[in-house]
C-alpha cells in the first residue's frame, strides 16, 4: 500500500525521527516553507507546493540540483499549501497520508492542519498527523481496532458537533453507548490498557490522539 508523507511548516525537532519516518514512505511532499526544515534534517522531498514566499532562495536553489519537482502557485488563492500538497498527494494516487510538522507557533495554522483531517476524509483518504509524542486521526462511525500501543494515553475529542453512541473497550476508563457534547472534556486523558483496544461510534466524528505515556 503506496504510502505519502507530507511536511508542513510547524516544528520538526529530533531529526533521526523524521529521517526515518520519511525513509518509510514513497511519496515525500514539501507543504512550501517547511522546506528549510527538511534542508536542515537532510531531507529530500519528490515535491515542493505552494507559492514558495517562504522558501529561502538557498534552499529552492539547492532542491532544484536535486532534481525535486516545484510546483508554484499564485499567492492569492483559496487554499493552504497544506490543502494543496493533499490535492497532490490524492491526485498522485496515495489514500495514505502521514502529515508531520503540524504543530506551530501560529493557532491558525495548527488548528488548519487539524481539520485537515476532515478534509482528508470527504477525499477518501486516510490522514494520520504524526511527531515525536503524539499520532492523531479522524474516528468515524462504526467500530475502530486500536492495537499495539498499551500505556499510552489517549483523548477523543469530538469534531464538528455531538457525536453518539461511544463505546471504549480495552481503556482505563471504558465506556458503553456514551453521548460526548462539543465543547465536553470527558474524554481527555484517557489510557490505553489492552493490546487491542476498540472504539465504536454510532454517530458523528471523533479525533483520536494518541501521547507519550511520559507526557
Amino acid at each position: 500500500m503506496k504510502k505519502c508523507c507530507i511536511f508542513v511548516n510547524g516544528n520538526m525537532k529530533t531529526s533521526e525521527f523524521y529521517k526515518e519516518t520519511a525513509s518509510s514512505h514513497e511519496l515525500l511532499i514539501s507543504a512550501d516553507g517547511a522546506s528549510n526544515r527538511l534542508f536542515e534534517l537532510g531531507i529530500v522531498p519528490d515535491y515542493i507546493v505552494g507559492d514558495l514566499d517562504s522558501i529561502k532562495s538557498e534552499v529552492e536553489e539547492y532542491y532544484k540540483t536535486q532534481k525535486t519537482v516545484f510546483i508554484k502557485f499564485p499567492a492569492k488563492k483559496d487554499k493552504t499549501d497544506t490543502e494543496l500538497a493533499i490535492d497532490l498527494a490524492k491526485e498522485m494516487g496515495y489514500s495514505n497520508i502521514t502529515m508531520l510538522g503540524f504543530l506551530g507557533e501560529r493557532l491558525d495554522h495548527m488548528l488548519g492542519n487539524i481539520f485537515m483531517l476532515y478534509y482528508a476524509q470527504q477525499l477518501g483518504l486516510n490522514l494520520e498527523l504524526v511527531d515525536e509524542n503524539n499520532k492523531a486521526w479522524l474516528i468515524t462511525k462504526g467500530k475502530t481496532k486500536i492495537l499495539n500501543e498499551k500505556a499510552r494515553t489517549i483523548s477523543f475529542i469530538t469534531l464538528g458537533d455531538n457525536a453518539y453512541g461511544i463505546t471504549l473497550k480495552g481503556f482505563a476508563y471504558p465506556l458503553d453507548n456514551y453521548n460526548l457534547e462539543l465543547g465536553s472534556t470527558r474524554c481527555i486523558s484517557n489510557i490505553v490498557s489492552e493490546d487491542e483496544a476498540e472504539v465504536e461510534l454510532e454517530i458523528g466524528k471523533l479525533i483520536a490522539i494518541l501521547t507519550n505515556p511520559e507526557l
